[in-house]
């Protein structure tokens, strides 16, 4: 598996109307995202169960905001209402959120480009002082780089590793479930629906293993506080719709219980 993208309802937030609560809620997403190695959160719409454009836009800031490395935050993120609970967000400590400004030749970091020069642009990549790309690149845009040269002149070049998480990206839809998943430009070729209504993971277990060790794009689909997978799409359309809280000791599972109880399975499976 390349890629995995998981799916959740704009409705997460419904039931969670304090803003610390609803920030610290957005944040287990963002970190289960980054702990199982989530390429994509895409966030898509569920409107007729208490979701809003809104709260979507208010959990991709929140998720985004995680994302960046903490020495780009305060210029990337202006101070809003949305981001004014942010300290109590988990941090992902990621590949891609280094601890220090200490850097060499050959490390990738994120940076800001912040102008562009006759040479080309400057970046900040958080190491004290801003490094030179010689290529022309668009300004206020984070971006992967891979340091050059290191010393009195420091240049990069953009590009990001291929054997390091490197985080997520934060997409919001508009549309149902179903167009969500259809509308994706790279489109999965592995869609897997969670429900408790749904057979125990066991009974396939071999041939789910299978399923996604083949597949380069595997979707995992989450329902909300108020609907279910199966009453949001047309079972038929998904390859599989599982279990994976079998024999659940509460009424419900919350979506964020799901996500990381679903993720760590599977993260076992590959």
């Amino acid at each position: 598996m390349e890629k995995l993208s998981i799916f959740i309802p704009n409705s997460y937030l419904a039931e969670s109307q304090d803003s610390k609560i609803r920030t610290y809620k957005v944040g287990l997403i963002g970190r289960y995202a980054a702990l199982f190695r989530a390429n994509n959160i895409v966030i898509y719409s569920d409107n007729s169960d208490g979701g809003s454009r809104d709260d979507a836009l208010y959990m991709k800031t929140i998720l985004d905001y995680m994302d960046t490395p903490q020495y780009l935050r305060r210029q990337v993120f202006p101070i809003t209402p949305e981001l004014k609970n942010v300290g109590i967000l988990p941090p992902l400590r990621t590949p891609h959120h280094p601890s220090s400004d200490e850097a060499q030749v050959g490390d990738f970091r994120q940076g800001l480009t912040t102008k562009r020069v006759r040479k080309g642009t400057m970046v900040d990549i958080g190491v004290g002082q801003p490094a030179l790309c010689k290529e022309k690149l668009s300004v206020n845009k984070v971006l992967s780089f891979r340091i050059e040269k290191f010393g009195k002149e420091i240049l990069v070049e953009p590009d990001e590793p291929n054997d390091v998480y490197w985080g997520y990206k934060t997409i919001t839809s508009d549309s149902n479930l179903y167009e969500s998943i259809t509308m994706m430009k790279n489109k999965p070729d592995l869609v897997i629906g969670t429900s408790k209504y749904a057979p125990n993971l066991n009974s396939i277990l071999d041939e789910v293993q299978t399923s996604i060790t083949q597949a380069n794009h595997v979707a995992i689909l989450f329902g909300g506080p108020y609907s279910g997978i199966n009453s949001m799409i047309n079972e038929r359309k998904l390859d599989y719709v599982l279990n994976t809280v079998p024999r659940q000791g509460t009424e419900t599972v919350r979506t964020e219980e799901a996500l990381a109880s679903t993720l760590a399975i599977f993260n076992m499976l590959l």
